[in-house]
């Protein structure tokens, strides 16, 4: 399976972490992978000086952000790739 979306420490990672346990527990057979397309996944910015004008808003450095979402589903058993190749549609025959 490969996984792709925006918030990747929110959205992204939710998703490849609940994959993951199903996987896990025999309810996804024959899945056998979950890869990570680093270069189609995305988070926001939202900067300290934004963030402390917003009442109960939090800063969220997007390239930190970014970083840890990827780590954490790679940490959790994801493959994080930054390129992927599919076979021609053919290719059996």
């Amino acid at each position: 399976m490969v996984v792709v979306g925006i918030c990747t420490d929110v959205c992204v990672l939710d998703f490849v972490v609940t994959v993951l346990s199903a996987r896990n527990h025999g309810i996804l057979s024959p899945l056998e992978e979950v890869v990570v397309y680093s270069k189609a996944c995305a988070t926001y910015d939202l900067p300290v000086e934004v963030a402390k004008g917003i009442d109960g808003a939090l800063a969220h450095p997007q390239d930190a952000a970014h970083y840890l979402g990827l780590y954490m589903a790679k940490s959790r058993g994801a493959v994080v790739a930054d390129s992927i190749t599919f076979p021609e549609a053919n290719s059996h025959l």
